[in-house]
């Protein structure tokens, strides 16, 4: 082998380590991404998804965005006088090494607010999940009533595009 194939070669074994890292997206693992479909009349909905954190190092959901809405902002519902009121979670969520952290319908979720337009069974949208360490990562979500999204992730089925 001639001194250039060697030196092409040793460049592609010491950069495709490089790619296969930038890719990972730090060990996480997203499943069930969907969206709530809306009441009626609403111009709001929910979005959820399930986020394992299966590298060593602690991730950190800091916040979401999405073209469908005018705002969308990360939320949580609290107990204030004995009735659920829904909070927006400036700060995101905290995702330790080997846990998972779970967006779902009365409870953490992605908050849609001001819908640019009107949501229908099926419907896909891509939503940007941005992350402390692994940066922003594009994810699909699909529009479901949630009986359907529920039948849809017991049966093992998710919308990966």
């Amino acid at each position: 082998m001639n001194l250039k194939k060697q030196l092409v070669a040793g460049i592609i074994s010491l950069a495709l380590p490089l790619a296969v890292w930038a890719h990972n997206h730090s060990n996480l693992d997203m499943q069930h991404s969907w969206i709530k479909l809306p009441v009626p009349g609403t111009m709001m909905t929910g979005g959820f998804i399930t986020i394992t954190n299966s590298g060593i190092e602690d991730e950190h959901l800091l916040s979401a965005s999405s073209t469908i809405a005018k705002n969308t902002e990360l939320h949580t519902m609290v107990m204030v006088d004995g009735v659920m009121k829904m909070r927006e979670v400036e700060a995101g969520w905290a995702i330790p090494a080997g846990e998972t952290l779970t967006l779902k319908s009365g409870g953490n979720h992605v908050m849609f607010i001001g819908l640019n337009t009107m949501l229908m069974e099926g419907d896909e949208t891509t939503v940007t999940l941005k992350f402390k360490h692994a940066g922003d990562i594009e994810r699909t979500f699909m529009v479901h009533k949630p009986e359907m999204a529920e039948m849809h992730k017991t049966e093992g089925h998710d919308h990966d595009h």
